[in-house]
């Protein structure tokens, strides 16, 4: 069994899909509008779905900012700490893409 994708919401997509793609050197793999749920996914990864994990990132239209308790299926410290890891994490990338002159 292996992880398939993770979801995470975002209040600004584009700004999101930079990050993955131009901090982490990640791929958007595919991007659609769902008009009648008024919301949009896009999934970035570093290679495609059939043999890595990607993730969703999911847009609720007009929606700019989640506190963290309605954003996650989790608890609220569960959530501060992810938000925490997710953080040093995307420090540690960016420390290292501008190492490697990205």
């Amino acid at each position: 069994m292996r992880l398939l994708h993770t979801m995470i919401r975002t209040g600004d997509l584009d700004r999101s899909i930079d990050f993955y793609t131009h901090i982490l050197g990640m791929k958007l793999l595919r991007r659609k509008d769902y008009p009648e749920g008024k919301f949009t996914l896009a999934f970035v990864g570093y290679g495609d779905e059939s043999a890595h994990s990607v993730i969703e990132l999911t847009y609720n239209w007009g929606v700019a900012h989640y506190d963290l308790a309605a954003a996650s299926d989790t608890s609220p410290s569960r959530s501060m700490m992810s938000m925490r890891r997710l953080r040093k994490s995307a420090s540690m990338a960016a420390k290292f893409c501008a190492r490697q002159g990205r």
